[in-house]
């Protein structure tokens, strides 16, 4: 069988192969650098001080009174530059109870930041009579 021949016979099947493995290949391929960019975001580990609001004079004992959040953010350099923005925040201005109880904390962020963990996620807290 010449090469002419070769060539030519089933020419536009050889053809529709020929194309429908290369949009496989394209699709595979850029499905594989989307995964690669989404495993890029590293969780990061932040020192958080707590932000406590209470009615004037209360005073409460909280244990403890620092947190490490756990966050993700697309892009490093504006993580770096957010990461003062992340709060646990601590609102005891409801707070009845006369012996130390467990409260839930919660976490606000900038948008481009996820906050998967406060560790840990409660607190003990006492009030503190004068």
């Amino acid at each position: 069988m010449s090469l002419r021949a070769l060539i030519l016979h089933n020419f536009w099947l050889k053809l529709f192969s020929l194309a429908l493995a290369t949009v496989i290949w394209l699709a595979i391929h850029y499905s594989i650098h989307d995964d690669n960019e989404n495993q890029s975001l590293t969780p990061q580990y932040i020192r958080v001080p707590l932000s406590v609001k209470t009615h004037d004079g209360d005073k409460f004992r909280i244990t403890p009174n620092e947190v490490v959040v756990t966050a993700v953010g697309k892009d490093p350099i504006l993580f770096q530059s957010t990461q003062k923005q992340i709060r646990v925040n601590l609102d005891l201005t409801d707070f009845k109870a006369t012996e130390a109880t467990s409260e839930k904390l919660k976490a606000y962020a900038p948008e481009d930041i996820i906050v998967l963990e406060i560790l840990p996620s409660s607190v003990e807290v006492q009030r503190v009579m004068p």
